[in-house]
């Protein structure tokens, strides 16, 4: 049980200080370059960021049910499928 709080506290570390870093780094792009697949990219960061917000969030909240548990979960499942389509018309524009 205390391994998997431990897991969640490091992954929801992970992704929101890497998608934090990397939001920035394409920010500083976008500004330099013009190229708006960077500020699609940007808008990935900004999604990862904010999954990573809600799940350290949930994970520190000590007052939070299953239900809020639950809910956390369907919710990064639509980060995650919001993510895949900013990559996916990245991908695709010219």
């Amino acid at each position: 049980m205390v391994w998997m709080v431990i897991e969640q506290v490091i992954l929801s570390a992970c992704i929101t200080i890497f998608s934090a870093g990397l939001l920035v780094v394409s920010i500083l792009s976008y500004r330099r370059y013009k190229n708006t697949k960077l500020l699609i990219i940007s808008g990935v960061f900004i999604v990862l960021f904010i999954k990573g917000l809600l799940m350290s969030y949930f994970v520190f909240d000590p007052g939070s049910s299953p239900v809020e548990t639950l809910l956390v979960g369907s919710w990064s499942g639509v980060f995650d499928v919001v993510v895949l389509v900013l990559l996916f018309y990245a991908t695709l524009k010219r």
